[in-house]
């Protein structure tokens, strides 16, 4: 059996795919370990898993005070590559010790990429959102490019070769969608892409939840804006409130900070966490910030979506949802509760675009999963 080294973003929604992808691996005999900055994500690590602690670099970067090109600028060089310089020799040491045939490593964890290529050791990288996969537009993408470039001459010995994109592996980028919801708007990179849906939750810790809570009769709603939340003013959740206190006969479930308890109408839920795969499965809808993950597991059953972009990739995937009939754009910063409270009917009351969610639900469903993500990352081994 092979053994398999995982390091990834210190961030929930890039751990619990690589969760689902590592229990299959564990189901098969084989041995996983992670290189992690357990101080953010080791909680949520499965109870006994191999774990090398990583030094913790900067704090995850709340929602940027600009926009565009600055935006990206921002998020490499507060977070993203001193993060990868400060993990690199922690994760080093962690591959010489644990000798892995093969590394799993998130797109964005570029330490792992720069780790793997020092140390000859075969590797793939893990797409938690499609639109690590799509080139930016080119000012952005020159920059980004140029960024990649310093890190590695930086990180590499030299003369060692750099790479143009040294964090999408030449031997498999494993993307947790399916083609036909990433596109053809924007270019994409040249990789071996292996499409394989979305990950079922597979290793996640339970939440509790107020089942009782839920009427069977009424038309469901949840409202999230995931992990960021706890980033964001209120203001997007009060609206959302107000907007549902004018459709009573509509109930909602709302992940958001629980002192909003207090300003919720009676159809209104707030919980700070919820068990959002089992809860998907008892919803009509879905309002997002149309992250990753939520949109794709949200996709999965069916629902279709109001998405509320606020940041980084989700501009991109709001655009594949819309594009793919399957949900509806609502303007994060200028939303207003009559804006809401129309989205919200649309998107519970469209035949078409339920019909869309439900097409793209069948394409999803199909794809291989996390069956096909182990399959991938297996193939590597010598």
């Amino acid at each position: 059996m092979a053994r398999f080294l995982f390091t990834l973003l210190p961030l929930i929604g890039h751990l619990n795919p690589a969760l689902a992808v590592a229990a299959t691996l564990l189901e098969r005999g084989h041995q996983v370990a992670w290189a992690v900055h357990t101080a953010e994500i080791g909680a949520s690590l499965p109870e006994g898993a191999h774990v090398y602690t990583l030094a913790s670099g900067p704090a995850a970067p709340a929602s940027p005070p600009v926009r565009g090109l600055r935006s990206v600028q921002l998020f490499f060089e507060d977070y993203a590559f001193p993060l990868a310089e400060r993990a690199l020799p922690d994760l080093v040491a962690a591959v010489q010790d644990f000798r892995p045939d093969v590394m799993a490593v998130d797109c964005q964890m570029v330490a792992g990429a720069i780790a793997a290529r020092r140390l000859g050791v075969p590797w793939g990288s893990l797409a938690c959102t499609s639109a690590a996969i799509l080139k930016a537009a080119p000012p952005v993408h020159a920059w980004i490019a140029a960024q990649h470039e310093a890190l590695q001459r930086r990180c590499l010995p030299l003369p060692a070769a750099t790479a143009p994109w040294p964090d999408l592996s030449p031997h498999r980028v494993v993307v947790f969608s399916i083609d036909a919801l990433v596109g053809r708007r924007h270019e994409r990179f040249d990789a071996p892409f292996a499409f394989v849906g979305p990950m079922q939750a597979v290793g996640r810790r339970p939440v509790a939840f107020p089942w009782d809570w839920l009427r069977a009769d009424a038309p469901t709603l949840l409202v999230t804006l995931g992990t960021v939340s706890r980033d964001l003013e209120t203001r997007f959740f009060e609206v959302v409130l107000e907007a549902l206190a004018g459709m009573p006969a509509v109930q909602a479930v709302m992940v958001a900070p629980q002192r909003l308890a207090a300003q919720a109408p009676p159809n209104v839920l707030v919980q700070s966490f919820v068990p959002q795969p089992e809860l998907l499965a008892r919803v009509d809808g879905v309002v997002c910030h149309a992250g990753h993950n939520t949109v794709c597991e949200a996709l999965l059953r069916g629902l279709p979506l109001v998405v509320s972009p606020i940041r980084d990739d989700q501009p991109v995937i709001a655009r594949q949802v819309v594009d793919a009939g399957a949900g509806l754009f609502l303007r994060h910063g200028k939303a207003t509760p009559a804006a809401a409270r129309e989205a919200i009917e649309r998107v519970l009351g469209s035949t078409a675009l339920r019909e869309g969610a439900r097409r793209l639900a069948q394409q999803l469903q199909a794809a291989p999963g996390r069956a096909g993500a182990a399959d991938a990352l297996a193939a590597l081994v010598a």
